[in-house]
């Protein structure tokens, strides 16, 4: 039992902070024991296909209800659950006797066999199996909803949450607490989108209880055991002391439905359209008819102000089905991004020539990168396709720390750069993204990556590239504060943290941006840094 007063310490995501009784998230229902089928393998057949389809539709269902930010983590679970292999791996075990849940799971665990080790499929086997046992409980007729409170106000406790679960948080859940988890947690994205104050990677939240009473204090990284509201981290109050941010805010899209939202903000147009969204349940290869005509349609209701598109940026661990790409023992260092021109190079120049007549009919402002650029020569090779196919400006994502030292040599070759701070953490630290285990070392507070970030603002300016950041971490009011004291020149953020991204920003100015950055310097690890720079942007709030 935990004492009154105990701290508990982990990530905190938003600045915002709760007080709230415990609620343990119960294990999921006990599915049904393998067993074997009476002998009639078609039925069996039938009754997997009808819970794959059964479970699919609950997922767009559900990613209809959780809205943009889940989109992308939507469809690429729906496309894990229709993979032809893994239906023929599901259809040799009922050949072997087992009825169609139980082949379905050891589907899924012969792939986990094959990969064991492997944290990159790990990590994603964890959606995997919540999705197998959806199918068996689908197939079973039992019901896999959280068994969360829809009244009162309650902090939740777990180990993670799926994004089916996140999909299912109740007006009661107020807090959310997690063991595992990261900065960049399926649990961390959703819970910032809707403003619910949460600490993840909290392994001592293992011994919380229900009817505990805990103080989840995002701003201090902690959990407190019966907590006050005097002991609550005090949260940075922005004050707003000029009409507009001293960089611009622009907002992350990837769908019609996400380019109508952000119109509804202050947004100062597109930091990143994902167009990899429009294709990753496409059977075959769109027409360019097609794609003309879905681009034209988002261009014309996105925000006012530049549309900054990333070509597509699919691979094994985001498969788009025409594409016909094979597994990969490390998709995260493998194919994927910018490197499919090697074997798709007719779909990107495709992609890029609709956006091109898209833009002329939309008549709007179209920026064009390319995401997974790691050299010199591919820089290059983008820039020329992307000028021969359209009046666009042209720019690449800054996600390899290759690139970062080849900025300056690009000086007239790109318009821009966009950093995405979620790979450039991965890559820097060697640490998968993917595994909640080193969800602390994708902290944008270490150090090593401010200075990172700091050298690619530095370089870009001197070349005359202009530089902005479209990661997780610009959707962090206080991060997107040191990224302009960097000297970046403009941040896109998920379209529900747009307001408080221009908030913070409006509430200081340059010179005092880097001083709040320069105070992130002198911290020796991430919460040092965090600390420093929060004390800075406190003490001119109070001015």
């Amino acid at each position: 039992m935990l004492d009154s007063g105990t701290i508990l310490t982990g990530m905190g995501v938003g600045l915002g902070s709760v007080a709230a009784e415990v609620f343990r998230v119960k294990p999921v229902t006990t599915l049904p024991l393998a067993a074997k089928h009476s002998g009639d393998e078609a039925l069996e057949l039938e009754n997997l296909k009808a819970a794959i389809s059964a479970v699919s539709l609950e997922m767009n269902a559900l990613a209809e209800e959780a809205g943009d930010i889940s989109a992308e983590i939507f469809e690429a679970l729906i496309m894990l659950l229709e993979d032809e292999e893994l239906f023929e791996t599901a259809s040799v075990q009922i050949s072997q006797g087992w009825n169609a849940g139980t082949a379905f799971i050891n589907a899924v665990e012969e792939y986990a066999n094959i990969f064991a080790g492997d944290a990159t499929f790990e990590e994603r086997l964890n959606d995997i199996r919540d999705l197998a046992r959806r199918v068996a409980a689908s197939i079973a007729g039992i019901s896999l909803g959280l068994d969360i409170p829809t009244t009162g106000r309650f902090v939740i406790v777990g180990e993670d949450f799926s994004p089916a679960d996140t999909a299912q948080f109740t007006e009661a859940v107020v807090g959310v607490v997690t063991i595992q988890g990261g900065p960049t947690s399926h649990t961390a994205i959703i819970c910032r989108s809707k403003s619910i104050p949460a600490v993840v990677s909290c392994q001592q939240a293992q011994d919380l209880v229900d009817g505990m009473r805990v103080l989840v204090d995002p701003v201090g990284d902690r959990v407190v055991v019966d907590g006050q509201e005097s002991d609550i981290t005090e949260a940075l109050s922005f004050i707003a002391k000029s009409d507009d941010p001293i960089i611009p805010v622009r907002a992350n899209i990837g769908s019609l439905e996400d380019a109508i939202a952000a119109s509804a903000s202050a947004a100062d147009g597109v930091g990143l359209f994902r167009t990899e969204l429009l294709y990753l349940s496409a059977k075959t290869q769109p027409t360019k008819q097609a794609q003309v005509a879905s681009y034209t349609e988002i261009l014309k209701a996105a925000p006012v102000g530049p549309i900054v598109v990333r070509t597509i940026d699919a691979g094994s661990d985001k498969p788009v089905p025409f594409l016909d790409m094979g597994d990969e023992e490390n998709p995260a260092l493998g194919v994927r991004g910018y490197r499919l021109i090697e074997n798709h190079r007719n779909f990107i120049v495709d992609q890029l020539e609709s956006l091109e007549v898209a833009r002329e009919q939309s008549g709007r402002e179209v920026w064009v990168m390319a995401p997974m650029v790691s050299t010199y020569p591919e820089a290059i090779e983008f820039a020329e396709l992307a000028r021969k196919a359209g009046n666009f400006k042209v720019g690449i994502m800054v996600e390899t720390p290759s690139i970062v030292y080849q900025i300056a040599q690009l000086a007239g070759v790109l318009d821009f750069i966009s950093v995405g701070t979620n790979d450039l953490s991965q890559y820097l630290f060697a640490a998968d993204r993917m595994n909640p285990a080193l969800g602390a070392m994708l902290n944008p507070w270490q150090p090593a990556l401010l200075r990172a970030l700091e050298q690619i603002a530095t370089v870009s300016q001197k070349a005359g590239v202009s530089s902005g950041v479209c990661g997780e971490s610009a959707s962090d009011p206080a991060f997107a504060v040191v990224l302009a004291g960097m000297g970046f020149q403009s941040v896109s953020s998920s379209r529900s943290q747009v307001g408080i991204v221009r908030q913070a920003l409006s509430s200081v100015t340059k010179e005092q941006a880097k001083e709040v950055f320069e105070a992130a310097l002198t911290g020796l690890d991430a919460d040092q840094a965090k600390s420093a720079a929060l004390q800075a942007l406190a003490a001119f709030s109070a001015k």
